[in-house]
């Protein structure tokens, strides 16, 4: 079974070796001078040596396959995204070449790559990429480590098409330029199960998971707010205030800041004719920060 590696809450077994320094000061004796009395004067003392020992932490590397490339999709993918609380990633190895026993390994696969927040109560991929051929170079080391050397994603564009026949052995470029449905699901089932096994251990496992296409969500402009305060609503959103953390529908997102979890809602009363931005404490039910807008005319109106 592949092991599970959280990039919000990754949890590497590490390596440990100890590395020591040790440096000795002394202070420049004082130039001779005659002393005060008859005694002579004392030497100054030797400063202490000083030692010490830093603890050096490696990460562990995977020893299968399997997990060394989905860490290896982790690893490269973190690179672009942080928004959610987990990743989850897929990956299906259409071949190989190279030793299973040392040396270099080239892997031609097919990735995807989500990121994962909770939006309305369910727990929706915010973020990531699809179906994605892609070359991964890895090296296996003499104590049957796997290390990454390169990570080759298809580029997108009018590219793609040429770049799969000059890096893809061409039985598999059929099936690299049209992903099929079947490879597409499995990828999927791989990365939901990352969001799945985090949401039970938090306790939360009954929580629904999906793309933000499985769940409904209304928009201003659905409930007779105009277009002109919509997107004006949109212009707060895009500031530096709390506002640009609250869900472009109606309805609330989860935010992790600090290790404190908040709710960012965003609100319409259509009675009162207003759009409410909260913050809030997941845990106390706390108001952090509040901003209320003319639904009419999109004047701030507290």
């Amino acid at each position: 079974m592949r092991k599970k590696i959280f990039a919000a809450m990754m949890v590497s077994v590490m390596a440990v070796s100890l590395l020591a320094a040790c440096g000795k000061k002394t202070e420049a004796e004082p130039e001779a001078t005659e002393p005060a009395v008859e005694e002579p004067a004392p030497e100054p003392a030797e400063a202490p040596a000083e030692s010490s020992t830093q603890e050096v932490i490696e990460e562990a590397r995977p020893t299968s396959l399997d997990d060394a490339l989905g860490l290896a999709v982790l690893e490269y993918n973190n690179e672009y995204f942080d928004q959610g609380e987990v990743a989850g990633e897929g990956h299906i190895l259409l071949d190989k070449e190279g030793s299973d026993a040392q040396g270099e390994q080239i892997c031609y696969t097919i990735t995807c790559y989500g990121r994962y927040e909770f939006e309305d109560g369910n727990f929706v991929c915010c973020a990531g990429n699809g179906a994605i051929p892609c070359v991964i170079r890895l090296m296996i080391n003499e104590d049957g480590e796997y290390n990454l050397v390169s990570y080759e994603p298809a580029p997108d564009g009018n590219l793609f098409v040429d770049w799969i026949k000059d890096n893809f052995p061409e039985k598999y470029w059929s099936r690299c330029i049209t992903v099929e449905d079947d490879d597409r699901n499995e990828l999927e089932r791989q990365q939901r199960s990352y969001a799945e096994e985090y949401l039970s251990t938090i306790g939360r496992e009954d929580v629904e998971v999906g793309d933000y296409s499985d769940f409904e969500h209304e928009i201003l402009t659905d409930l007779g707010v105009s277009v002109d305060v919509s997107n004006a609503m949109l212009d707060v959103q895009s500031g530096d205030n709390f506002e640009k953390n609250c869900p472009y529908w109606i309805g609330e997102r989860e935010v992790i800041e600090e290790d404190v979890r908040y709710i960012y809602k965003t609100e319409y009363d259509k009675k009162k004719g207003q759009i409410i931005f909260s913050k809030t404490e997941y845990d106390t039910g706390n108001e952090v920060e509040k901003s209320v807008y003319d639904a009419k005319t999109g004047d701030k109106v507290e």
